[in-house]
């Protein structure tokens, strides 16, 4: 499961504003309704595997779960309304309480939803432009990414967060919204690198399976070559014999085909 943790500075802990004010009165809810979206929407369909926690001032934690989500839209104002109504259910709880379907209030603090998330076998993740570079950085499986809202994180909020590990996205400050949607993409392209390779190309000679090798990896797709005997000093050619498969991504498959046409031959991909 992949989870988002939403810092929220202004926004009011309890359901006394107006839906009319987003921005203003409203304590910026329209910037947590923004990452939201960018946390669950696919076209047509909802992301299932994430899950968003809010902190509201330190004080009030609404998770928002996908498998159980429902009646979720696209437009803030629909989202604002869902965070409100969660906020009237709290009124009078001391556990936590399901107000919508799939949607979760609880009084909670920082460091207590630190702990739940190692309990639940997570691995909490600093965002933050300081951090170790994203792509070279080795996200654990079942990450928790911590962000703030359209303020920085506070000198609480830093002691709190203070042994967890940060990665960052670049340099350049980005919006909530913009930092999920981009940790997605890098993660669903992760996901698709780790999946079995495909063969775009086969050829009987291992020094012109090398040639295409170094091709492909000098216009930035990596290549692996399969072999059904082992390399020979003898030159074995009889079909089947000595059969090289050069194997390639899934998103890469198409280009390198068409490279491989380009410089060689028309590819053979039975």
């Amino acid at each position: 499961m992949r989870r988002f943790v939403l810092l929220a500075h202004k926004a009011p802990v309890a359901p006394d504003f107006t839906l009319n004010d987003l921005p203003g009165s409203a304590g910026r809810i329209d910037v947590l309704c923004r990452a939201i979206g960018a946390a669950f929407f696919l076209s047509h369909d909802l992301r299932r595997d994430v899950e968003v926690d809010i902190l509201l001032q330190d004080q009030v934690q609404i998770r928002l779960v996908g498998e159980k989500l429902k009646r979720l839209n696209p437009d803030e104002r629909s989202t604002a309304a869902l965070i409100k109504h969660a906020l009237e259910k709290l009124v009078g709880e001391e556990e936590e309480v399901q107000s919508t379907p799939g949607i979760f209030v609880s009084r909670r603090t920082l460091p207590e939803m630190v702990d739940r998330l190692y309990q639940l076998g997570a691995h909490p993740v600093v965002l933050h432009e300081e951090g170790s570079p994203f792509e070279a950085a080795s996200i654990p499986d079942d990450p928790a990414f911590f962000l703030s809202d359209h303020q920085d994180f506070s000198p609480t909020d830093e002691e709190a967060l203070a042994d967890l590990p940060r990665v960052s996205l670049g340099s350049t400050p980005l919006h909530t919204s913009q930092c999920i949607t981009i940790v997605h993409y890098l993660l669903d392209r992760q996901r698709e690198d780790e999946g079995d390779l495909v063969m775009c190309h086969k050829v009987w000679e291992e020094s012109k399976a090398h040639l295409i090798k170094g091709l492909l990896e000098d216009f930035g797709i990596p290549a692996n070559l399969v072999r059904h005997v082992p390399p020979s000093v003898l030159p074995i050619t009889v079909d089947g014999l000595s059969e090289v498969r050069i194997m390639v991504r899934p998103r890469d498959l198409q280009r390198a085909r068409e490279i491989i046409s380009d410089y060689f031959e028309p590819p053979i991909d039975e």
